[in-house]
């Protein structure tokens, strides 16, 4: 598994109230941690953006954590964007899933 690539699922619940969970795996280096980015989830127009800041935690070890994140949702197609940190390379990791992929919850 690379660091910070978020292997990730995405559930819907269609009847109302209608919402999308989304859950993803990650591996995370020594001394890191990941936190919530201030204000997101947060949607515009047909994508919601779940974005981690990596930041530093002494002590930690190298570990898989599981994150989830559930938010109202219109029963349109949508994508969900999860965004570790850059989004790429050894800066973080990157994955985009849609709502007419998502298994139903």
């Amino acid at each position: 598994m690379n660091n910070y690539k978020p292997y990730s699922y995405l559930y819907k619940h269609e009847s109302e109230p209608a919402k999308l969970k989304s859950r993803f795996i990650t591996q995370i280096p020594a001394d890191k941690k990941l936190a919530l980015r201030s204000g997101d989830p947060s949607t515009v127009g047909s994508i919601t953006y779940i974005r981690y800041n990596i930041e530093n935690e002494l002590g930690s070890s190298l570990r898989q954590e599981e994150f989830k994140n559930e938010f109202s949702w219109d029963g349109n197609s949508h994508e969900v964007h999860v965004v570790i940190g850059s989004g790429s390379d050894d800066g973080g990791g990157e994955s985009v899933m849609g709502s007419d992929d998502a298994e139903v919850f």
